[in-house]
């Protein structure tokens, strides 16, 4: 028998190979996007401002995504996503580690996706892509981001499900917890979406409701500090007090796209409603219009306007905002590209005019240029 023993490290590592099919593959992929820009707005808490933007392009963010196969369809998956703003090295996301996206479960082929933890709502997954400031590249968000479709707050304590996509169509639903002993609604959110794409067009439609929102009522719940707060969302108190919250905010909208031969067609739909603890509320009906030209694979001209009609019942006035903005889009290569944007918004009824990224004007008016590069990796 001994003279067999030399054989013992060939048939042990013969095993060891035939056998290797039988672990599960795993992956780690880091991913990321750095944008910066410089912009003049024109009235800035009552001054022409010239400032670097973070940001200016897209939110700028650092992430990994992770994969393991568990054999038969089904796999283990993870993302962990920070924010940062390039122009000092901080923390977004009220100075969260990972404040953009933290969450694992599990996915299966026929069955879906189910994870667990921080994640977007459905707005940012079917109607994200329709909305000015995305496909213009610049900073022409909706007022506020009334209506979170530039994805302002996300939602910890979440659950949610992600179906497979049959013949196109996709549908999603996630439920945030208040994580609050005896306060079951107190800070939580739940929202439903459902999308479809086939050929060059595609819809999205989605629905959010957040009961008790911020940080006053619930410091642990589903959405906090990084509600509110100029210049994301002017409307998180009541338009007679700022000491009184939102007891529910309400976001249904549609959104759709069609694709010509050198032309992109988007066009987008909300109705939001924040009902405010003392009685007051407002609703905001956001409508957008925008196209995409492909002048050459590497050189895109897009424009686009949007209409907000807000009304408030019992408080007086009736705020309206009008906001245009046209950009041009170099690629200087598949991961990095140029912007060249200008966005002008006009308020009505006594409504603040504030962009995305400024001071409330003194004025109802308020106009930014910007310049910008953006790098993803």
């Amino acid at each position: 028998m001994v003279r067999y023993t030399k054989y013992i490290p060939i048939v042990a590592g013969m095993l060891l190979v035939l056998s290797k099919p039988v672990f599960s593959q795993s992956s780690v992929t880091l991913y990321g996007l750095m944008s910066i820009g410089v912009g003049y707005v024109n009235n800035s808490g009552g001054h022409d401002s010239l400032q670097v933007i973070s940001g200016s392009v897209q939110n700028n963010r650092l992430g990994f995504r992770i994969l393991e196969d568990l054999g038969g369809g089904t796999s283990a998956v993870a993302t962990l996503e920070n924010g940062y703003d390039i122009s000092n090295g901080t923390l977004s996301q009220g100075g969260r580690l990972f404040g953009r996206q933290a969450w694992v479960g599990i996915k299966d082929t026929k069955y879906g996706q189910l994870t667990f933890g921080r994640q977007y709502d459905e707005v940012w997954d079917y109607l994200d892509r329709f909305e000015i400031g995305v496909t213009n590249n610049d900073l022409a968000i909706y007022i506020g981001d009334n209506n979170n479709g530039f994805g302002s707050f996300r939602y910890s304590n979440s659950v949610k499900y992600v179906s497979p996509t049959w013949d196109g169509i996709s549908f999603a639903g996630m439920y945030a917890l208040s994580n609050a002993p005896g306060q079951f609604s107190t800070n939580s959110a739940y929202s439903v979406g459902a999308g479809y794409q086939s050929g060059s067009l595609n819809v999205g439609v989605a629905y959010v409701e957040l009961r008790s929102p911020g940080v006053a009522p619930n410091p642990s719940g589903a959405v906090t500090n990084d509600y509110g707060g100029a210049p994301f969302l002017p409307f998180e108190h009541s338009p007679l007090s700022p000491t009184i919250g939102v007891e529910k905010q309400r976001i249904a909208g549609v959104g759709a796209s069609y694709a010509f031969k050198n032309l992109t067609l988007n066009g987008m739909f909300t109705n939001v409603n924040f009902d405010y603890l003392d009685g007051t509320s407002l609703r905001l009906n956001d409508y957008d219009v925008n196209i995409n030209y492909y002048a050459t694979p590497a050189l895109v001209f897009s424009a686009g306007y949007v209409y907000t009609d807000g009304r408030l019942r019992n408080a007086p006035g009736d705020p309206h905002w009008h906001m245009a903005s046209v950009s041009v889009d170099y690629l200087l290569s598949k991961r990095t590209d140029v912007v060249l944007a200008a966005v002008g918004l006009r308020s009505l009824g006594g409504a603040p005019a504030v962009l995305f990224v400024t001071s409330p004007s003194t004025t109802e008016k308020q106009i930014i240029v910007e310049a910008s590069i953006r790098h993803r990796f």
